[in-house]
C-alpha cells in the first residue's frame, strides 16, 4: 500500500506516517529495548531472589533442594529456558511495532494486530482497521487487551510457581499476592486510564516474574554446584 503523509502526520492508511529513515531508526531503538527488557529485569530479579534465599530460611531452603536430587537441576534449568522463551516471544514483536506505531500514539499502541479491508482488484485500498479506543467500547477493548497480555505471559509464571514453590513456599506465596495485585492494577488502569496508565502494574508484574525465575535458577545452580545459601 502506498502511504503518504496526511493531516497531523497520519498516512493514507490511517496509521502514523513514518518514512524509511524513521522506521530504521525505530527498529534500532526497539531492538535495544527488547535486549534491555530481556536482561535488566532478570538481573534485578536474580539479585532479589538471592537475597530471599540468603537472608530468609536459608538452611531450610538448602535442605529442600538437597532432597530434590542433583539431577533435578536439569528440570529447573529447563524451566528457566522455557520462561525465557515465553518472554522473548512476547517482546520480539516490539521490533516491528515500532515501525508501525510511533511513540506517543496513545491508545493506538493497544492494537496487537492491524487489519485490512479486502477490496476488489484495482480499487483504492481502504485504511487499516484498528480497535475502537473511545468511550465504553474503548475501555472494554483495553480491559480485554490486559487479559490477553496476562494470557501471553502466564505460562512461564505457572511453571516457576510450581517449581520455586517446592523450595521457597512462603516467599512464592507473597510473590503470587503481589502479582495478583499488579495484574488487577494493570487491567483497571489500562481500561480506565488508557495506554500508559498500566505501566505500574506492568512493572510490578514483570519484577515478580523475574524474581520467580531467579528463584528457579538458584535451585538449578545449587543442584549442580552443591553451593549453600
Amino acid at each position: 500500500m502506498m502511504v503518504e503523509s496526511g493531516p497531523n502526520g497520519v498516512g493514507a492508511n490511517g496509521l502514523p506516517y513514518m518514512d524509511e529513515d524513521e522506521k530504521e531508526s525505530s527498529r534500532g531503538k526497539m531492538i535495544g529495548l527488547v535486549v534491555v527488557l530481556l536482561t535488566i529485569p532478570r538481573i534485578v530479579g536474580f539479585l532479589i531472589a538471592w537475597a530471599i534465599a540468603h537472608f530468609g530460611s536459608s538452611i531450610q531452603y538448602t535442605l529442600r533442594i538437597r532432597a530434590l536430587g542433583d539431577d533435578m537441576g536439569y528440570l529447573y534449568t529447563g524451566a528457566v529456558v522455557f520462561t525465557f522463551m515465553v518472554s522473548f516471544l512476547n517482546k520480539f514483536p516490539v521490533v516491528y511495532k515500532g515501525q508501525v506505531i510511533k511513540d506517543g500514539s496513545g491508545n493506538l499502541s493497544s492494537n496487537m494486530q492491524i487489519f485490512k479491508v479486502l477490496a476488489a482488484p484495482g480499487s483504492q485500498p481502504l485504511p487499516y482497521v484498528v480497535l475502537e479506543d473511545e468511550g465504553t467500547v474503548g475501555e472494554y477493548n483495553r480491559a480485554n487487551r490486559s487479559l490477553h497480555h496476562f494470557n501471553e505471559n502466564v505460562a512461564g509464571l505457572l511453571v516457576n510457581i510450581v517449581l520455586a514453590g517446592k523450595v521457597f513456599a512462603f516467599p512464592v506465596f507473597i510473590l503470587i499476592c503481589v502479582f495478583a495485585f499488579a495484574r488487577l492494577l494493570h487491567q483497571i488502569m489500562y481500561a480506565e486510564g488508557g495506554y500508559g496508565k498500566h505501566a505500574l502494574g506492568f512493572t510490578l508484574a514483570l519484577i515478580v516474574e523475574s524474581i520467580m525465575e531467579g528463584l528457579v535458577l538458584l535451585v538449578a545452580i545449587v543442584c549442580f554446584s552443591g553451593w549453600n545459601f
